[in-house]
């Protein structure tokens, strides 16, 4: 149990806030006292979900914390509603559902536990368990707009106007919208064999209150814990368990992903490689080809891992063409940045790395590779906590270079100063322990949201999610001598045909779609990974070509977003989402290069039905039925 720390101070007004107020009071200034009303209005819902997957309450009390430190860390990169229940309450069914997954992989064949001796609820009893669990999975099927007043009224036990002030709506709306939600479970609930009376379903949607309160201390541990995780500092010991942090990592990106704890640091295995040998400053490390072995069958390298510690590029100036953000720190010292204007005051050009670095010596190089268009003035400032910066060194024929004397750093950044010129950067240098990862493969996504301006910034979000992404799409989607495009037009459009689309070397989302589902980032990643796949000619079979995209989704960008396929009916020429998930068991169970190498025939027009017997040494059917058999076990 986390250690006990006294509840944070609530400001009264703090509770006539909005979910989505409270999360950008939280954003811009840690406000642990804001967070702690979202813990203390949601908190009983989120464990009463975990609990009723969960028998342990330690692995329930996990599932729960790890649910909010996932939203401390999204609290500002998410176009949040007014509340945010329907939010938690996925987000906790599927980290539960994770834990669920882990132990019956550690416990196989052996007897389900119990619940704890005593627990005067319905949720001891496994058949009542199991009851939950579908009512659960049909709730979480709902619309969100039944979804919500459904978890509000039912679940978090708020009355018809509380719930419709919550969501920003009329009572008459909450209480239409809350009968439609309950006729439609049942009918969903009838579907499945369940009849179940109205009284009935008030009841199973309230069970789990015995054991559905929050522990004080657990609050407050959880409240302090988001604070820090928000602020991506190593979290004090007590506030949140090593198995709680780790847990974090289904729901957040899967690249770049590290924690810190005091109690030790959590490296995710596979997705973050840390070289410890540092960068020399004027001998920035080459980049990365993108190559693998050439022969269908023969060798493939391994996806590399990222090499250091995550950058991002923030930037006041619009780029020009194809001169991209990305450019400034490839290890390519005759590529660059460029900006579409010339800079002001206050304009910057900024490096931000995922976690502190010690920094020993900066660099940067400035203008075209003959010297055309370089800084004369201007600084490079640095930063310790990404907010507030201090000069380290002037620019002078077109460089500046600065002493840091091993500081810890979140940020470094050229303050160009007004110029008659565009700034071109072309290239940082920074020698640090760890050192931060180059982009190997640089991209940069250009949002033209004009058809549909309210989602500019759900885009830009989208945006720098899919930069994040690529280099583990890029990886592993790597054939010899392709290069992949670095430079993506994503348009937001009214009158898209589908939810997103790629195709002609752009990402195509619909407008409609997205602003009801604004968290389904992982379709743009799909589309994204099109893009990359880029197969010649019309020869690649549809299922096996959007398969490999939902692999990279589903199975290495959100590996929690995906339920198992069902064996009676699963096909891995079925739907894109069965392909994938065949995929990754032959990538598990027989070729850990099979996708690169899949990929690499796709690209080089050499794929037919006999290349599975190369590769394996089985038939695609038998691989199919070995396949489903393995779902049943």
């Amino acid at each position: 149990m986390p250690a006990h720390r006294p509840d944070p101070v609530t400001r009264p007004a703090d509770d006539e806030l909005s979910d989505r107020e409270l999360l950008r009071r939280f954003d811009a200034g840690h406000d642990e006292a804001a967070f702690a009303v979202l813990l203390r209005r949601h908190g009983s819902m989120v464990l009463r979900t975990c609990r009723r997957v969960l028998d342990r309450r330690e692995d329930a009390e996990d599932a729960f914390q790890a649910t909010f430190l996932v939203l401390a860390r999204k609290a500002g990169s998410v176009s949040w509603h007014d509340s945010i229940a329907t939010w938690l309450h996925t987000a906790a069914r599927r980290l539960a559902r994770e834990v669920r997954r882990g132990a019956t992989r550690r416990q196989a064949r052996e007897a389900r536990r119990t619940a704890p001796a005593g627990a005067d609820d319905a949720v001891t009893d496994v058949s009542s368990r199991e009851l939950l669990a579908i009512l659960d999975e049909e709730v979480a099927c709902l619309p969100d707009e039944y979804r919500g007043p459904l978890l509000l009224c039912c679940m978090e036990g708020m009355s018809g106007d509380e719930a419709a002030e919550h969501l920003g709506c009329s009572p008459s709306t909450v209480k239409r919208r809350l009968r439609d939600a309950r006729e439609l479970l049942q009918a969903r609930l009838t579907r499945r064999g369940l009849a179940v009376s109205a009284a009935g379903l008030l009841a199973l949607l309230a069970a789990g209150t015995a054991v559905a309160a929050v522990p004080a201390q657990l609050a407050a541990a959880t409240a302090r814990a988001a604070v820090q995780f928000h602020a991506r500092v190593p979290l004090a010991a007590g506030l949140a368990s090593g198995r709680a942090v780790l847990l974090t990592r289904t729901l957040l990106p899967v690249v770049s992903l590290k924690f810190a704890a005091a109690v030790g640091v959590f490296v995710v295995a596979g997705l973050v490689g840390v070289n410890r040998g540092g960068s020399g400053v004027g001998a920035a490390p080459p980049p990365t080809p993108v190559a693998t072995a050439a022969a269908v069958g023969g060798p493939v390298a391994a996806a590399p891992a990222v090499r250091g510690t995550p950058v991002v590029v923030e930037t006041t100036l619009p780029t020009s063409g194809p001169f991209i953000r990305q450019y400034a720190f490839d290890g390519v010292p005759n590529s660059f940045f460029a900006s579409a204007r010339n800079p002001v005051a206050d304009d910057h050009f900024t490096l931000r790395f995922d976690e502190p670095v010690a920094v020993t010596a900066v660099a940067v190089r400035t203008g075209t590779p003959n010297d055309h268009d370089t800084l004369d003035s201007g600084h490079l400032e640095v930063s310790a906590d990404g907010i507030a910066f201090e000069k380290l060194a002037a620019f002078a024929r077109g460089t500046a270079r600065g002493d840091a004397g091993g500081r810890k750093l979140l940020a470094v950044r050229v303050r160009p100063g007004a110029q008659r010129h565009p700034l071109l950067v072309r290239e940082f240098e920074i020698r640090s322990d760890p050192p931060p990862a180059v982009f190997r493969h640089p991209v940069e996504f250009v949002v033209d949201a004009t058809d549909a301006p309210e989602l500019k910034d759900w885009a830009t979000r989208a945006a720098r999610v899919c930069e994040r992404a690529y280099p583990m799409i890029c990886d592993e989607l790597a054939a010899d001598g392709f290069r992949p495009p670095s430079r993506i037009p994503f348009v937001v459009r009214r009158d898209a045909d589908a939810a997103v689309a790629a195709g002609g070397g752009r990402v195509i989302a619909s407008a409609g779609y997205f602003a009801a589902n604004p968290h389904d980032v992982g379709a743009v990643v799909h589309a994204t990974s099109l893009l990359v796949q880029a197969y010649p000619g019309r020869g690649a079979p549809g299922w096996l070509v959007h398969g490999v995209a939902d692999y990279v989704r589903f199975h290495k960008f959100e590996p929690w977003a995906a339920d198992p396929p069902d064996p009676d009916t699963a096909r891995y020429d079925g739907d894109s989402r069965e392909t994938a998930a065949f995929l990754a068991y032959l990538v598990s169970a027989h070729d850990a290069a099979l996708v690169r190498r899949l990929n690499a025939a796709l690209r080089d027009g050499k794929y037919t039905d006999d290349l599975w017997a190369t590769l394996t040494g089985k038939t695609l059917r038998e691989l199919g039925d070995e396949w489903r058999r393995s779902l049943r076990r």
